[in-house]
């Protein structure tokens, strides 16, 4: 209902904005201006203030929720001498499907070609890309001249030299890791420290998911404040904007084949890694994941649904604390199915748009970067469009002289950017609950999805 309301508020202030906009007014100029008269408004700024209120309660609550639950889940682990398993298990249920998800995009673009115009001339080739000066310059800005190499950094940040700083950070990866490091080193405590610091820990977890509860009830107020602050913003940047006209085709078509490719993750994929090999119903999957897919959805960001998850996995799909708690807050920082999909189409596709026509060694080159910048780009601001720049530029050293710059259809990519990352995060959260579900199954949990209460 929040998602509907959100919408519906949403598409109204966004005709309101364009209704007020001059007749005559250039394209591009319209856009920006229709844009301002939305966010100059009073609603528009009350909308916004809850959609943020709704996302800073839910990061509020991911450290102390990530970590105890971590340390708490790694003491029974360690117990029964289970953690090298279980953290097998998870590596390999996470580098599966990323690399599945990304053959499958890789395997639509390449069969549509959305970037390849008539006579298979790509829709850039000889076209002025002055509209996209301002929204390429400000993505470079944010990439900050990454390279590949820079998204091993991911391995730098397992180790925070102070923890203190990387929780105020918000650095999950380094705070998952000294937790691991304390929950296991805790379980080989046999005194009575351990009774208490167990306890401590556990009564911190308890308070948190109070604090977790408390914010889910405002969870429709926050989602209104999200969608309708984020469509009426876009729909009044966009209608009035006719610069893509020339090419809305291909753009649009791109769109679909990104959106096709997560869907078929989503709904086909998914689903039958839960029927085959975790042997359990997808249908009650789906509908105990209901909540986390929609809080995705609103807010576009793994780490903050993260508690959503938490609470779907563990609540609704019957996944002990044990499992969730170290699975999903791995996912949320390392498991970019939906992102690492949308890479690998992205880049393809401008590379198709200028005409560039990729050997087998170079879409390869492609699958991979995409892989390794799905892992490390969790602490990267503008995460995707930052690692397909990378993508782009290693694909730019390989081409031969005078080649365009690719970098410069970037921004094809804002008309449906926000919408297709919206997508691409709930296909991200719903692929780390099927890893939960796969691997409490595989280590013997009877409860999952059956409706009971888990063990």
């Amino acid at each position: 209902l929040g998602l509907m309301i959100g919408a519906a508020i949403g598409y109204v202030m966004g005709i309101f904005a364009v209704a007020g906009i001059p007749d005559g007014m250039e394209p591009g100029k319209a856009g920006v201006l229709a844009a301002e008269i939305v966010t100059d408004s009073s609603a528009y700024l009350l909308l916004d203030l809850l959609g943020d209120m709704f996302i800073r309660g839910l990061k509020l609550i991911i450290v102390p929720l990530v970590t105890t639950s971590i340390v708490l889940s790694i003491v029974n682990i360690g117990a029964q001498k289970g953690f090298g398993r279980l953290g097998g298990k998870t590596l390999l249920y996470y580098l599966s499907t990323s690399l599945i998800s990304i053959l499958i995009g890789l395997t639509l673009v390449n069969i549509f070609a959305p970037g390849s115009g008539a006579g298979g001339k790509g829709i850039l080739e000889g076209r002025d890309l002055s509209a996209f000066a301002s929204d390429q310059a400000t993505v470079q800005s944010k990439a900050g001249g990454k390279t590949a190499g820079d998204f091993l950094n991911v391995f730098r940040e397992m180790v925070p030299p102070n923890v203190v700083k990387a929780a105020a950070e918000g650095q999950l990866l380094g705070l998952i890791i000294v937790s691991l490091l304390v929950g296991y080193f805790l379980s080989r405590i046999n005194t009575d420290l351990q009774t208490v610091i167990v306890r401590l820990v556990e009564g911190i977890y308890q308070v948190t998911l109070k604090i977790t509860h408390l914010v889910l009830r405002l969870a429709p107020i926050g989602v209104v404040g999200l969608l309708a602050a984020t469509i009426s913003q876009q729909y009044a940047k966009l209608a009035p904007d006719q610069r893509f006209d020339q090419f809305i085709t291909g753009i649009a078509t791109f769109a679909g084949i990104a959106f096709a490719a997560l869907m078929i993750h989503l709904f086909m994929v998914l689903p039958l890694i839960l029927l085959l090999l975790a042997k359990v119903n997808p249908v009650r999957h789906y509908r105990a994941m209901a909540p986390a897919l929609m809080t995705a959805f609103s807010t576009a960001s793994s780490s903050a649904t993260l508690p959503v998850t938490m609470e779907c996995v563990e609540k609704r799909a019957g996944v002990s604390n044990k499992t969730a708690g170290f699975v999903l807050p791995l996912g949320a920082t390392v498991n970019m199915d939906g992102t690492a999909l949308y890479e690998c189409v992205a880049a393809i596709f401008i590379c198709q748009a200028f005409g560039v026509e990729l050997t087998m060694a170079q879409q390869f080159m492609i699958v991979i970067t995409a892989l390794l910048t799905s892992v490390g780009v969790a602490g990267v601001p503008a995460a995707s469009l930052v690692a397909i720049i990378v993508i782009l530029n290693a694909v730019q050293n390989q081409l031969a002289a005078p080649a365009p710059m690719l970098v410069a259809g970037l921004g094809l990519l804002f008309v449906f950017d926000r919408p297709l990352d919206m997508c691409r995060t709930a296909v991200n959260i719903f692929s780390d609950s099927c890893g939960a579900v796969l691997i409490a199954r595989s280590e013997g949990e009877a409860n999952v999805l059956t409706g009971e209460a888990p063990a």
